[in-house]
C-alpha cells in the first residue's frame, strides 16, 4: 500500500495528523476528502470525518449500510427496510446522524447526490436508500460529522455520509455470506456478489469494472416470533396467546361457517355458532365459530430480495484529461404476507380521499336480514332484533392474495471529464440522471364497488341504522370455490401506489493555487450546480374516488429547478494555522436565494497535538411532497383520544372484577383497546413553507503521542430552525382537547363516528354484570356510558414551527501494535456522548427541558473493535453499547410512568426494570483465514452472548425494534478471487 494512501486514509478518520512526520509533502498525492471541494496533501482538515473501510464493515458483521449506519455512535437507529411496511416507504433503510432525521442527513455516492426513494416515509421525509448503494463496490465510507451546507447545499444539516467505490478494478472476484440464527429459525440472510474488471489504467489506459450484488433476507412468520417475546409482555397481555384459538379454531383452508350474532333491545349482545361449525367456543352465553389465527396474521419480516448492478470506467484522454463514468441500479423487492380478510358486520372504516374533498367517507358492513338464506339464527335470537343477524366470517376463497408487496427500481447514470489546467489547476465536470420508481401493492382493503358487487346491492333501514345485503348475494357463504374467489378478488383488489423521483444533476468546479503567503499555497476551488428535480406520486383512481378504505388516493406532483454557485479556498495563516472558508449560494424557487458559509481552523500547537474547530450555517429546502402540489390522505395510527380510552377502560376494569369468567375476559380484552386507534387523517401542501435554517459549530484536538496512537475528541453543536413538520395529530388534538372540552365538539376538522352497537353492547355487558347481586361490590357509583363516538378523522397541515437543539461530545482513539512474531494488533474505541436535546415548539414557551436521558434518548452510544491479523489468519472482536434511558417520554411523561409506579406506557413492568430502560450491548466476533492467496474464508458470530431484548413497553411488540429477536447470529463467509 502506498504511503499517500495511508496516511490519507488514516488522517481522513481524524485519527492522524500528517504534517509531524517524516513524510515530506511534496512526496504525497493530493486526496479528495468529504466535505471539501479542494484536494489537499493533508487530509486532515477542520472538519471531522470518520473513514470506515470495507475490512471494518465485514469485521462488524454488517450485511447492508444500514447494519453499518447502526453501529456507528454518531448515528440514531432510522427506518430499516425490514421493519418498513405501511410507512409510506416501504423497503428502504434510512440514514439518521445527530437524531436529526433522515431528511438532516446528506447521501453521496463518490461525492455527488443520488435521487430520493420513490415514496416518501409518512408522505413527507423524502431519504435517499442508503441499501441501493452498491456494496460489493465500495471501498470505504466516509461519515462527516458537521455541517456541509456551504459545500454541498440543502439537507447536510446533520452531517454527510459520502459512499467512495473503488477506483478501479482488475480480475474476477466472487463472494458469498449466508446467515442463521438458533432463535428464530427462519431468519436468514443471503448474499452473493461478483466483481470483474479489465485493463490497466496507467498501461492500456482505461479501466472498466462491474459488480453484481445479490441480497435475500428469508420471510419471517408470525408464528416463528410470537412464543418469543420478553416474558412481561405476556403478563400484561394474558389473552395474547388464548385469543389466538391456536388447537381450537379451524385450520386454514378448513370452512368455517362463521358466527352469528345479535343486539337485543338493551343492546345486550348475544352470539352463536352457524350450524355445521366444528369449532365452537363457548364464553358464558355466547358460542363462536372460532378460527386458529396464528397462520392469519401479517409477518414478522417480510420477505426482501434486493439485486443491485454497479459499472464504471475511467478513460486516460489525454496526459491532462481522463473520462470516467459510472451506471448504478438498484431492483428491491418487499413481500409481506398476512391472512385473509373478512365479513364483519357492522365493522366500521372512516377515511378521506381525493375527489371527496373533506368530506368523511364511511363504510359499515352489512347485516343479514330475516329471510337471507345464510341466517340461521335460532328461534331465541330470531326475536332480539327483528330476525336480522350480523355475521363474522373468514373469507378463505382465496389463499395467497392478501398482503403487501413493494418493488422500487433506482438507478443512477453519470458521465464527466476530469484533469488539469495550466499546469496547476484540476477540474472536474460531470452530469448526472438520477432515479427512483416505487411501487407498493397492497391487498388489505375493501373495494366499495368490488365489495357490493359480492354482496350487495345493499338496502338501508333508517330505523336500525343498518345496511342489509340481498337475501341470495353472490358470494356463497358456506363453500371455498373459485367463483368466490373471483368475487374476492374484486372486494379485496390488489391496488397500486406508484412514485417517482428523477434528478438530473450538471457540476462542475476547477481549484488550484491562488497565491502563495509565507506558510505556503492559497489554494481555492469555484463551482457551480444545476439540477432539475421532479417527484410524481399520480395517486390511485380509484381510492382517488373513495372506493378504496383507508385508502385516499394521495397525491403529489411537483418539479423545479435549482441552481447553485459555490467556493473554498485554503489559507495558511501560518506555519501552525490553517484556516477553511467555504460558501455556497443555492437559488430554489418560491423563496429567495439561500446563502450557507463555513469556516474552519485548525491550529498545531505542537507536532503531536491538532486544535481544530468549525462554524457554519445550513439549510433544508422544502421537498416536494412538503411544498408540491398534492394531498396526503391517509390513516394515523397510534391516537389517543383520551375520553374514549377512559370510559372504554372504565367500562373494561368494572367487568374484570365480575364474579363471571366471560365478563372478566371482555374485560380484560377491552382494556386500552379505545387508546390507540386509527383515524383518517387530511394534509395539503404548503407551498408557503420556508426552508429550515441551521448553526452548527465544532471544537476539538487530534492527539498522536506516538505514529501508533492516536485519539481526537470533539465538541459539536447543531441548531435547527424553522423546522418544517407535519403537525402532530396527537398535538393537535391535546389542543383542541385543552381548547374545546375532552369530546371535541366545535373542533375544526374533526369528525366522530356516532356510538355503535358494540359500543352499547359493551354498556349493556357492564350493566348486566351489576344487575347480578354478586358483583354489588364492584359497582359502586354511577352506571357507565360512553359519551362520544370514536375520533373517526382530523386535519392538520405542514407548517414551518419551532427550533431544536442538540450538541455532545463525540471521541475517537486507535491504536496499532506490532506483536512480533505474533503479527498485528489493532484497537479501536469510539463514542458519542450526547449533552443536550432541546426543542421550542414556538408555542411561547422557549426552548423545552433536555431530553437526553428520556426514552429514545441515550446519552451514550459507544464501539470498541479489536482486530488482530497473523500470518493468513485474522480474527476482530465489535462491540456495540447503548446507554440506558428513563421509561418516560418527557417530564409530564414521567409523572405517571417513574420508578416508583414500576410502569411504562402506563402498564407495569417487572421489578427489575422499574429504574428504567437498560443499556443494550451485542458483541460480534470474527474469524478469517486465507489457506491459499486467492481464497478467503470467514466465520462471524454476531450476538456472541446471546443477548435478547428486554421489555419494553413503549416499543410495538413488546421489545425495542432496535433490538432484535435473533439472539445469536452465526455468518459463514466465502471469497474467491480467480485472477
Amino acid at each position: 500500500m502506498k504511503v499517500t494512501k495511508l496516511v490519507a486514509l488514516l488522517a481522513a478518520a481524524g485519527l492522524v495528523q500528517v504534517a509531524h512526520t517524516a513524510y515530506a509533502a511534496e512526496e504525497l498525492d493530493r486526496v479528495e476528502v468529504t466535505g471539501s471541494s479542494i484536494k489537499r496533501v493533508n487530509a486532515e482538515q477542520a472538519s471531522p470525518v470518520q473513514v470506515i473501510t470495507a475490512r471494518q464493515i465485514e469485521s462488524m458483521g454488517a450485511r447492508t449500510l444500514m447494519q453499518v449506519l447502526d453501529n456507528l455512535p454518531a448515528a440514531k437507529p432510522g427506518q430499516q427496510d425490514f421493519r418498513s411496511m405501511y410507512t409510506g416507504s416501504d423497503g428502504a433503510s434510512q440514514a439518521n446522524l445527530r437524531g436529526l432525521g433522515a431528511q438532516g442527513t446528506l447521501v453521496l455516492l463518490n461525492g455527488r447526490r443520488l435521487s430520493f426513494y420513490g415514496a416518501p416515509e409518512g408522505f413527507q421525509t423524502q431519504f435517499v436508500n442508503i441499501d441501493a448503494i452498491p456494496a460489493a463496490a465500495i471501498e470505504r465510507m466516509e461519515v462527516l460529522t458537521d455541517g456541509a451546507s456551504a459545500v454541498y447545499g440543502s439537507d447536510a444539516i446533520a452531517g454527510v455520509i459520502n459512499v467512495i467505490t473503488k477506483r478501479s478494478y482488475q480480475g474476477l472476484q466472487m463472494s458469498v455470506t449466508t446467515d442463521h440464527s438458533r432463535a428464530v429459525k427462519a431468519f436468514g440472510e443471503h448474499q452473493l456478489s461478483a466483481t470483474y474488471g479489465f485493463g490497466d489504467f496507467d498501461r492500456d489506459r482505461f479501466n472498466i469494472y462491474g459488480s453484481v450484488n445479490l441480497f435475500q433476507r428469508d420471510r419471517i412468520a408470525f408464528s416463528d416470533t410470537y412464543l418469543k417475546r420478553p416474558e412481561q409482555f405476556y403478563v400484561n397481555n394474558p389473552n395474547f396467546i388464548s385469543n389466538l384459538r391456536i388447537g381450537v379454531g379451524s385450520e386454514p383452508g378448513v370452512m368455517n361457517p362463521g358466527s352469528l350474532f345479535v343486539f337485543d333491545s338493551k343492546n345486550v349482545r348475544t352470539s352463536m355458532a352457524a350450524p355445521g361449525c366444528n369449532n365452537v367456543f363457548t364464553s358464558g352465553a355466547n358460542k363462536t365459530c372460532v378460527v386458529n389465527g396464528l397462520p392469519n396474521q401479517f409477518d414478522t419480516g417480510p420477505k426482501s430480495e434486493r439485486a443491485t448492478g454497479y459499472l464504471a470506467g475511467r478513460l486516460n484522454i489525454s496526459p491532462d484529461m481522463e473520462g470516467f463514468a459510472e451506471f448504478v441500479y438498484t431492483d428491491v423487492n418487499l413481500r409481506g404476507e398476512r391472512g385473509p380478510g373478512s365479513f364483519s358486520s357492522g365493522q366500521t372504516i372512516n377515511w378521506y380521499s381525493r375527489n371527496t374533498g373533506t368530506k368523511l367517507n364511511t363504510f359499515v358492513a352489512p347485516f343479514l336480514g330475516p329471510n337471507n338464506e345464510y341466517n340461521k339464527l335460532t328461534p331465541e335470537l330470531q326475536a332480539k332484533m327483528g330476525g336480522a343477524a350480523g355475521l363474522s366470517y373468514l373469507l378463505q376463497d382465496a389463499p395467497g392474495h392478501f398482503g403487501q408487496e413493494t418493488t422500487d427500481k433506482s438507478y443512477r447514470a453519470m458521465a464527466g471529464v476530469r484533469g488539469t489546467l495550466f499546469g496547476s489547476w484540476d477540474y472536474e465536470t460531470a452530469l448526472s440522471v438520477a432515479g427512483s420508481d416505487s411501487t407498493v401493492f397492497q391487498t388489505v382493503n375493501i373495494n366499495t364497488v368490488g365489495f357490493e358487487k359480492a354482496f350487495g346491492p345493499f338496502t338501508y333501514d333508517p330505523v336500525s341504522k343498518r345496511s342489509f345485503i340481498p337475501d341470495h348475494p353472490a358470494y356463497q357463504f358456506g363453500v371455498i370455490n373459485e367463483k368466490n374467489a373471483a368475487l374476492i378478488r374484486e372486494a379485496f383488489p390488489t391496488f397500486d401506489i406508484r412514485s417517482h423521483t428523477k434528478l438530473i444533476s450538471l457540476d462542475g468546479k476547477i481549484e488550484g493555487k491562488v497565491a502563495t503567503l509565507p506558510a505556503g499555497d492559497v489554494r481555492a476551488a469555484f463551482g457551480y450546480n444545476l439540477m432539475r428535480e421532479s417527484f410524481e406520486t399520480p395517486g390511485n383512481k380509484d381510492a382517488a374516488d373513495g372506493h378504496i378504505t383507508q385508502q385516499g388516493g394521495s397525491w403529489f406532483d411537483g418539479q423545479r429547478t435549482i441552481g447553485a454557485l459555490f467556493s473554498e479556498a485554503i489559507v495558511p495563516i501560518t506555519k501552525s494555522l490553517e484556516m477553511d472558508a467555504a460558501v455556497r449560494l443555492d437559488k430554489y424557487p418560491n423563496f429567495a436565494a439561500n446563502l450557507a458559509p463555513k469556516v474552519g481552523l485548525k491550529f498545531r500547537a505542537m507536532p503531536e497535538l491538532l486544535l481544530r474547530g468549525t462554524y457554519s450555517q445550513g439549510f433544508r429546502a422544502p421537498n416536494l411532497a412538503e411544498s408540491g402540489e398534492g394531498g396526503v390522505f391517509a390513516q394515523r395510527g397510534g391516537m389517543k383520544d383520551t375520553i374514549r380510552c377512559n370510559e372504554t377502560n372504565a367500562i373494561a376494569n368494572q367487568l374484570k372484577k365480575s364474579v363471571d369468567k366471560a365478563d372478566q375476559d371482555l374485560g380484560k380484552n377491552l382494556l386500552n383497546s379505545n387508546c390507540s386507534n386509527n383515524i383518517a387523517g387530511l394534509t395539503p401542501p404548503n407551498k408557503d413553507l420556508k426552508p429550515e435554517t441551521a448553526k452548527s459549530g465544532t471544537l476539538g484536538l487530534v492527539f498522536q503521542p506516538g505514529k501508533d496512537f492516536d485519539i481526537s475528541a470533539d465538541y459539536w453543536l447543531i441548531q435547527r430552525r424553522d423546522e418544517i413538520i407535519r403537525q402532530d395529530f396527537q398535538e393537535l388534538y391535546d389542543q383542541y382537547a385543552e381548547k374545546y372540552g375532552p369530546t371535541l365538539a366545535g373542533a375544526p376538522g374533526v369528525i366522530r363516528s356516532p356510538i355503535t352497537d358494540t359500543d352499547r353492547s359493551n354498556v349493556a355487558a357492564a350493566a348486566a354484570m351489576c344487575a347480578n347481586p354478586a358483583n354489588a361490590a364492584a359497582c359502586t357509583g354511577k352506571p357507565l356510558n360512553y359519551s362520544v363516538g370514536l375520533l373517526a378523522g382530523m386535519s392538520n397541515s405542514y407548517l414551518n414551527r419551532g427550533r431544536t437543539l442538540v450538541d455532545g461530545f463525540d471521541i475517537d482513539a486507535r491504536g496499532r501494535f506490532s506483536l512480533g512474531e505474533m503479527g498485528r494488533l489493532n484497537l479501536g474505541i469510539a463514542a458519542t456522548i450526547m449533552n443536550r436535546n432541546k426543542h421550542d415548539d414556538a408555542l411561547g414557551d422557549g426552548f423545552s427541558q433536555n431530553y437526553v436521558g428520556y426514552y429514545g434518548q441515550p446519552k451514550y452510544r459507544a464501539t470498541f473493535n479489536a482486530d488482530w491479523r497473523y500470518q493468513n489468519f485474522g480474527s476482530s472482536l465489535f462491540v456495540n453499547y447503548t446507554g440506558g434511558t428513563k421509561w418516560a417520554y418527557d417530564k409530564t411523561d414521567e409523572e405517571n410512568n417513574n420508578p416508583t409506579s414500576c410502569t411504562a406506557a402506563d402498564v407495569a413492568l417487572p421489578a427489575n426494570l422499574c429504574g428504567g430502560a437498560p443499556a443494550f450491548y451485542t458483541v460480534n466476533l470474527g474469524f478469517n483465514w486465507e489457506p491459499i492467496k486467492t481464497l478467503n474464508l470467514g466465520l462471524n458470530i454476531k450476538n456472541v452472548l446471546n443477548k435478547q431484548p428486554e421489555y419494553d413497553p413503549n416499543g410495538w411488540e413488546g421489545y425495542n425494534h432496535a433490538q432484535n429477536l435473533f439472539g445469536r447470529v452465526f455468518s459463514v463467509s466465502a471469497s474467491y478471487k480467480f485472477w
